[in-house]
């Protein structure tokens, strides 16, 4: 009985695939008005122009909106009230099917939409862009509650808090999201990192982007075994609101990768080595520093690679135009 179910549900699916491709045979291939569609989606940085594009492109033809309302639903831009609207009236005809969500916080301003109301929104998620433009004392706490806790499907988490001045110490939380294996920090309060990465033990590969000090984070660490360390030059940090700017001709040695490495930091095993990457700038300026990492690298048994990527005075920002490029993390 189990196996004609099978054979009954198997000829069903394939009946509904090749009437959804009869229907672009006189159009364009269904795969390149896909491409089309996401490219354009995934590009627009801009709410009301995001809106705009979809509005025109509903109205071209019946293909061409529908090809538009799977790709809309499929990668989810949450990042003002006018998206939160749009997308609240979609998923009154439609399921939430997002698997590619790029959300943006307030935890001051109260007219905005809230954590929770997201959550309903992007159950099924893989791929998050997490942005907090204005913090408050336990917010973290109240995103892994009630947004990251009910998203069991997420695998890959972009998080950004605002500047250090502007950021509040995250304590210790008693949530964890086992799921995430793939998380990137893009910028973090101060003194936090250690109580933010207690929440995802079960991370394999990290990109940090604000310097630390990692011989602390080792005890958070005994999972990872890639981490991507963004060292971009002409570095600042701001400390306090009022305070000057310190700036640092290079992030490199803010890293003290040789120190944590003596610390213990991806102690390697035959069968799955650690490896390293760090994102530095494109002049050789640091190349001295960059040479003693990969040498100390060496004698702990950890793969040591230096990408140069970053121009003068780059700085994280909240928002990546290159959210969904997964190459980001390998």
């Amino acid at each position: 009985m189990t196996r004609s179910l099978l054979q009954l549900f198997s000829l069903r699916k394939h009946k509904v695939q090749h009437k959804k491709l009869q229907k672009y045979r006189s159009a364009l291939p269904y795969e390149l008005v896909e491409k089309i569609i996401v490219d354009a989606w995934c590009s627009i940085g801009d709410a009301p122009a995001r809106w705009r594009f979809f509005r025109v492109i509903s109205i071209l033809s019946k293909v061409w909106r529908d090809v538009l309302h799977e790709v809309v639903l499929r990668y989810a831009f949450i990042e003002t009230m006018v998206d939160f609207i749009a997308y609240e009236r979609l998923l009154s005809r439609h399921d939430p099917c997002a698997r590619y969500v790029s959300i943006v916080l307030n935890a001051v301003d109260h007219k905005r939409f809230r954590v929770d109301e997201i959550a309903k929104h992007v159950p099924e998620t893989r791929f998050m862009s997490l942005a907090i433009t204005m913090d408050r004392r336990y917010y973290f706490d109240a995103i892994l509650q009630n947004l990251l806790a009910k998203t069991e499907s997420l695998t890959h988490l972009r998080i950004c808090w605002p500047p250090l001045r502007d950021s509040f110490a995250c304590p210790l939380s008693s949530v964890v999201i086992s799921s995430v294996t793939h998380l990137h920090i893009a910028r973090h309060p101060s003194a936090s990192l250690g109580s933010i990465l207690a929440s995802f033990p079960n991370v394999t590969h990290l990109r940090l982007g604000t310097p630390c000090f990692l011989k602390n984070l080792v005890p958070y660490m005994s999972t990872v075994r890639i981490l991507i360390l963004d060292a971009p030059p002409q570095y600042s940090v701001h400390t306090v609101s009022q305070a000057p700017a310190l700036i640092f001709p290079s992030s490199v040695p803010l890293w003290n990768i040789c120190d944590a490495l003596k610390h213990g930091l991806l102690k390697s095993t035959s069968s799955y080595p650690g490896r390293i990457i760090m994102n530095a700038g494109k002049s050789d300026a640091d190349k001295s520093m960059i040479t003693d990492a990969a040498l100390s690298c060496q004698e702990h048994g950890v793969a040591f690679e230096c990408r140069r990527i970053y121009p003068p005075s780059w700085q994280p920002g909240h928002l990546d135009s290159r959210r969904w490029d997964h190459r980001a993390w390998s």
